[in-house]
């Protein structure tokens, strides 16, 4: 049901359309998730097919657990079908990988925002189009001229917001574009469908969702060409300190990556790499942070952590954060100095990471498994578990220096 701009055989995909079928989808997925946050409930409820912004759900929103024993609500698969038929309505021949497996998506369906989800992406297929024109950081409306990208803060809203103070990622003028950044941009964006896969994460952090802890909340989704991710999008459905909301609504989106040859806020600025300005690490403060979970801030986490402070690489303290999709954003927005993602175990998925994979390397930054290997995307949704962990860095010099001490050290034998 999209209109998308197809300039030659309908056998190729435009990954600029997916990529703003990725956006977009997000956007209005970000919707039903926020008004589904309210209907949460652990009971189940089988007598009733309730109504969100008429959108016609299969259940109610209950939270319960899936066989793996992670938490999962009516909002992921939710979520996930909305992202799905987006995808899909650019090209059916795509591979598409989802955190949700295909038989229980098959047993949920929902109608009612195909209006909107079409509004969504034709600003975002004008938005991504300006984006990858004008990704030379030249001060052409489409790099940080903000008031005129389609999916920019409404005039009334930004009077309300804004607070003349920008953040380390985000600033009103937009930095130039390294020259690597520049060479990176793909010149082929008309590609066979053979090429790409998709992996969609449509509620990270559903646990913390659950329980109304919405800062850890994410929808991660990433373009993969060739088993290299090229675009990223990461959305905040629950808006991002210090970040303007897509338009009015409520949600704050972060994508970029070798696709457009740079990072961007939606509707916003470009996201600045922090490498451009220069290395100023006199004091401790200055050192990049690590973030850690909560839940696994003992064992050898922490005390590699602790290792990687002693030599004055990172700050040795961590900062303690929810959900793969908060922490890898960390790395790249950069708030608090934020440095470095070091998971050397199971527990993340391809669809954890794959977005702001794509994100970092556009940025210099890196991610790969505790052995310094890339990710391999060519595995299955059954076979996405991250076995070898996940190492992510803001800077791939460092990130490399973390490898090196880490193998060195013979940190993995005491796992």
């Amino acid at each position: 049901y999209y209109l998308s701009i197809r300039a030659s055989s309908s056998s190729l995909v435009n990954l600029l359309d997916l990529a703003a079928a990725s956006l977009s989808s997000v956007i209005v997925a970000a919707d039903l998730i926020r008004e589904m946050s309210s209907s949460t409930t652990t009971e189940e409820n089988n007598d009733t097919t309730p109504e969100v912004d008429d959108v016609v759900l299969p259940s109610h929103n209950n939270v319960r657990l899936k066989a793996d024993g992670s938490v999962v609500t009516d909002a992921d698969f939710a979520a996930q079908s909305i992202i799905v038929q987006s995808l899909q309505s650019v090209s059916k021949d795509i591979r598409i990988v989802g955190e949700e497996s295909e038989e229980e998506m098959a047993k949920k369906s929902i109608t009612g925002h195909e209006t909107k989800s079409l509004e969504m992406f034709q600003l975002a297929q004008k938005e991504i189009q300006m984006r990858y024109n004008n990704s030379d950081g030249g001060g052409g409306e489409g790099s940080s001229d903000e008031g005129g990208l389609p999916l920019a803060q409404r005039s009334s809203l930004v009077e309300e917001d804004t607070d003349d103070t920008t953040t380390n990622a985000e600033s009103k003028t937009s930095p130039s574009i390294s020259q690597d950044q520049a060479l990176g941009k793909l010149k082929e964006y008309e590609v066979d469908p053979s090429r790409v896969s998709v992996f969609i994460d449509p509620l990270d952090g559903t646990k913390c969702y659950a329980q109304g802890e919405f800062e850890a909340v994410s929808i991660l989704v990433g373009i993969v060409l060739d088993e290299k991710p090229c675009f990223g999008v990461i959305c905040k459905p629950f808006g991002y300190s210090g970040h303007t909301t897509v338009m009015d609504t409520g949600c704050v989106v972060f994508y970029g990556g070798t696709l457009l040859g740079a990072a961007y806020t939606a509707g916003g600025s470009t996201i600045r790499n922090s490498l451009l300005e220069g290395h100023h690490q006199h004091q401790p403060e200055d050192l990049p942070r690590a973030v850690i979970s909560s839940s696994k801030a003992k064992g050898i986490i922490k005390e590699f952590v602790a290792h990687l402070g002693n030599k004055g690489i990172v700050q040795s303290e961590p900062l303690l954060v929810s959900g793969a999709g908060e922490k890898s954003l960390r790395m790249i927005i950069r708030t608090h100095k934020e440095g470095l993602w070091f998971y050397p175990k199971a527990g993340t998925s391809l669809w954890d990471v794959a977005a702001s994979d794509a994100i970092l390397r556009i940025l210099g930054g890196k991610l790969t498994d505790k052995h310094g290997k890339n990710m391999d995307y060519s595995r299955s949704q059954e076979e996405a578990l991250n076995s070898n962990g996940v190492v992510a860095c803001y800077d791939a010099t460092l990130h490399a220096e973390c490898i090196r001490l880490f193998t060195e050290g013979s940190w993995e034998a005491t796992e």
